[in-house]
């Protein structure tokens, strides 16, 4: 998913699963998010639609509650994975919608978790 992401150098992808199901796919772009700017603190800027809070887009809480969320971000021209650990928005948005456990890749070879 980080991979289809045009978003310059940041690119993030997301994948929301829940019982084993693929529920819904993310990735990030510039675009103005208004769901995101609740969470985002103004000193931060305009909050913008990050891949997790895409693969939350219309998914009712319902469905939400108790699913992983796992993100990886891919480097521009590189085929290795980047940091990508939920920012203060996005984490602020899964622990409201549920999310039970967040995977995320560090480097190409390492990945982190935490749950909620």
């Amino acid at each position: 998913m980080a991979e289809c992401s045009t978003y310059g150098n940041f690119r993030h992808g997301a994948v929301l699963v829940r019982g084993g199901a693929v529920i819904n796919l993310g990735i990030n772009s510039e675009k103005y998010s208004s769901v995101g700017a609740k969470y985002r603190p103004e000193e931060k800027g305009v909050s913008t639609y990050h891949a997790e809070i895409k693969a939350l887009l219309n998914i009712p809480r319902s469905q939400t509650k108790g699913a992983i969320m796992y993100v990886a971000r891919a480097s521009k021209g590189k085929k290795e994975d980047r940091m990508s650990k939920p920012c203060t928005m996005c984490h602020a948005l899964m622990q409201e919608r549920g999310i039970r456990q967040v995977y995320y890749s560090v480097d190409g070879e390492n990945i982190g978790t935490y749950k909620f």
